[in-house]
């Protein structure tokens, strides 16, 4: 584990991205990752699974985060499932 990376644990349900996010500290630096739903999925229900796997969905956002694949707002996006 990366003891630069800090996961806030703030998983929420963002209706404007259709995706859950959540956010984490990178050396000082907040970033904030999102998890598109899948259609087939209801937003509770998403949410509900993306906190209940939440150390897999940390797991690949450390691996993102290590290629540094961020937008200037400090944003990334993850794939849908953590097997992808």
């Amino acid at each position: 584990m990366n003891q630069q990376l800090i996961f806030n644990h703030d998983f929420v349900y963002s209706d404007e991205q259709d995706a859950v996010s959540f956010s984490c500290l990178l050396a000082g630096l907040r970033l904030t990752g999102y998890i598109a739903r899948p259609d087939e999925v209801s937003a509770d229900v998403w949410l509900s699974q993306v906190q209940a796997a939440a150390f897999d969905w940390e797991d690949a956002a450390e691996q993102v985060l290590t290629d540094e694949c961020w937008n200037e707002a400090g944003e990334f996006w993850l794939p849908t499932s953590v097997n992808d």
